[in-house]
């Protein structure tokens, strides 16, 4: 019989509690690395690659990105609070970079750092990234939206709740912001009323924190942004940088790869990215077309849509190409990435049932 009992019981769903502020972490040692590969391949180039050691000894910057990220390492598993955490995303984002921008001398026998399609990898591992923070970015914001009735409201409250405790935990040892925890406050509504207070009782410990310095540059970096996005003419500028940019480098491309480009270095890549940039160009007129009905937000999902498949797969194979010369299309494909984002929110904001 209690073998029976024991059987008919409901098996407990495995929850793993993601960190309060774990996406942004991510974010920034992503956005470490980045800079890390970038300023290192300059440095390289202007200084005409020194080696580092004598005789038949060299020592690689990958032995100083394995020590920063053991460095990481032993600061997450030691040391709590947020400075901790800051310091855990910076080491570990610059030990990264400095590991994957040798990746051309691990795959080839003769140890080449000029191995061609090593900017598409380091590439796609920091894209990787980006959209891993992304969609765990999207998972935790529907999670914390759902509905607080059944087993999913259930859940949803719980880790709400957890959340909550972690920035106050988090709190007691390097303090709270006001954003902080208006944050932690926010998370509680609909949690049950002994819990609820016993997190707002920790809130209540833990001692007022300006925010810091980068704190203070990204909103107001992101205020300078949404400001932009509410000019009158910025939508319209937006559209059609990006259909004029997105359409005449398909044309190019297209073109080469039916003429045989006689300086391409890769036909192979030249040819992928004929494809892709075509698809892309066909979503972003599409995109423009809805625009103009007045569709608004089909246009800012088609436009993102062009905008990811570019970010995504055409960059690789144009970093494969044109190595890290790529990187100057990069700047204005995020820029019009984050407006159509911002414009796609408010949208979205103004036709949900719940405004």
């Amino acid at each position: 019989m209690t073998t029976t009992a024991t059987a008919a019981r409901p098996r407990r769903a495995r929850r793993r509690l993601r960190l309060a502020d774990g996406v942004w972490r991510l974010r920034m040692m992503t956005l470490a690395g980045i800079a890390t590969v970038l300023i290192t391949r300059a440095y390289l180039a202007a200084t005409g690659y020194p080696r580092i050691g004598g005789g038949g000894i060299h020592i690689g910057h990958v032995v100083w990105g394995g020590l920063l990220m053991i460095a990481a390492l032993t600061v997450a598993l030691v040391w709590a609070g947020d400075r901790a955490r800051v310091w855990t995303a910076l080491l570990g984002g610059v030990g990264i970079g400095l590991f994957v921008d040798e990746v051309g001398k691990y795959l080839t026998t003769t140890n080449d750092y000029f191995y061609r399609p090593a900017a598409a990898i380091i590439y796609l591992v920091f894209a990787a990234l980006l959209v891993l923070a992304a969609l765990l970015g999207r998972d935790t914001a529907a999670s914390g939206a759902g509905d607080a009735s059944g087993a999913a409201g259930a859940s949803g409250a719980s880790e709400r709740l957890a959340g909550a405790a972690q920035i106050a935990a988090n709190g007691l040892v390097s303090g709270l912001t006001p954003d902080e925890r208006d944050h932690a406050t926010r998370l509680l509504d609909g949690c049950a009323d002994q819990d609820r207070d016993a997190v707002l009782r920790l809130l209540a410990q833990a001692q007022h924190r300006d925010p810091g310095r980068l704190t203070r540059a990204v909103e107001r970096v992101r205020g300078w942004t949404e400001w932009i996005a509410g000019l009158r003419w910025t939508e319209t500028v937006v559209f059609v940088l990006l259909i004029l940019s997105r359409v005449i480098v398909a044309i190019i491309f297209i073109a080469q790869a039916a003429g045989g480009e006689p300086h391409s270095t890769d036909a192979g890549a030249i040819t992928a990215s004929a494809f892709t940039r075509g698809a892309s160009a066909v979503l972003t007129i599409a995109a423009v077309v809805m625009r103009i009905r007045g569709r608004r937000l089909t246009a800012y999902r088609l436009a993102k849509a062009a905008i990811l498949l570019d970010l995504i797969v055409t960059e690789v194979f144009n970093f494969h190409d044109s190595q890290f010369g790529a990187v100057a299309e990069l700047p204005h494909l995020v820029l019009a990435f984050v407006f159509i984002s911002i414009w796609q929110r408010q949208v979205e904001a103004q036709t949900s049932p719940a405004s």
